[in-house]
């Protein structure tokens, strides 16, 4: 039998694969979904997600892709964004399936001209083109710089590319730059995701648990508590210390999954990538400290009432 199977479950239900079944509304990643319908819905040239590894930016796009009508949208899912801007439109040209150019032989300005005719085709039969790049702060400055460039094709009335970057926090420092000074003045619309609040990581567990049909698993209120104390909110490491902890109940062939099993699961993990470790080592450290104190209490007393007979 396996630990699945043991819990009553479909398939792990905390895969770190972003899969927008498993998406928990949080207010942060509620406001980042509002916000990217309301600047495609605009028409706005620029949208930025920013946040730190693991809060759910690449979730966060992938669910509202997974909402948004086929119909009326094409879209470049660039992953991979260390390219040159010559690299950079090939990569898109690729996502968009546009043919009758020759990627190898074409020139730059062939490049931009085609994708033009593109756009216009596209926009004319009412649909709208989004160009989506992850990890954008790998993207070089040049590249960077392309990007307005593509930004810039517009009709009277309507952009006619919708540019999406999501990136960790070194982005923002990066869009600060001089020389990118142009295209952050183009960005509009920025959001910060915000790791989740106890409450939420309590409630996200409990989703996650539920979406993979697992209604009968329960997790205690000090395992919980354990799982945001070491993750700190962050749900790629919430995924992890659950995974683990349900591993290891059923290892202990233990219905509950308990704070003992998060602290097991924590003790696999590398440490670096846990937010909540240092913390937790203050408090240990801290512990052992005040038993210290205890002990040094308790043998000035013995010395006292042996050599001064106090």
């Amino acid at each position: 039998m396996t630990y699945l199977e043991f819990f009553g479950l479909r398939e792990d239900p905390f895969r770190i694969i972003p899969d927008p079944k498993y998406f928990f509304p949080a207010k942060t990643h509620r406001f980042a979904l509002n916000l990217l319908d309301y600047v495609i819905e605009h028409g706005e040239g620029f949208c930025v997600i920013i946040g730190e590894p693991g809060t759910g930016k690449t979730t966060v796009i992938r669910k509202f892709l997974s909402d948004i009508d086929d119909n009326s949208f094409l879209y470049a899912f660039i992953l991979t964004p260390n390219l040159t801007p010559e690299e950079f439109l090939k990569a898109v040209f690729e996502e968009l399936n546009i043919e009758n150019i020759s990627l190898k032989e074409a020139s730059k300005n062939d490049l931009l001209k085609k994708f033009r005719e593109f756009l216009l085709e596209n926009v004319k039969n009412g649909k709208k083109i989004l160009i989506i790049v992850d990890e954008a702060q790998n993207m070089p400055i040049d590249t960077l710089e392309e990007l307005r460039t593509l930004s810039n094709l517009e009709t009277d009335k309507e952009k006619l590319v919708q540019i999406i970057l999501l990136g960790q926090p070194e982005l923002e420092e990066k869009l600060k730059l001089p020389q990118l000074r142009q295209l952050n003045q183009r960005i509009t619309s920025k959001v910060f995701l915000e790791p989740l609040t106890k409450d939420e990581t309590k409630k996200y567990v409990i989703h996650h648990i539920k979406e993979a049909g697992g209604e009968k698993v329960k997790f205690t209120n000090s395992a919980l508590s354990k799982i945001y104390r070491y993750s700190q909110g962050i749900p790629r490491i919430i995924n992890i210390l659950s995974s683990r902890a349900l591993m290891a109940a059923f290892l202990e062939n233990s219905a509950e999954v308990k704070g003992k099993h998060i602290d097991a699961a924590k003790y696999t993990l590398n440490p670096d990538i846990l937010p909540g470790y240092k913390e937790s080592n203050r408090e240990f450290y801290l512990i052992i400290f005040l038993i210290l104190l205890n002990i040094v209490g308790i043998l000035y007393i013995v010395y006292k009432l042996l050599f001064e007979g106090v």
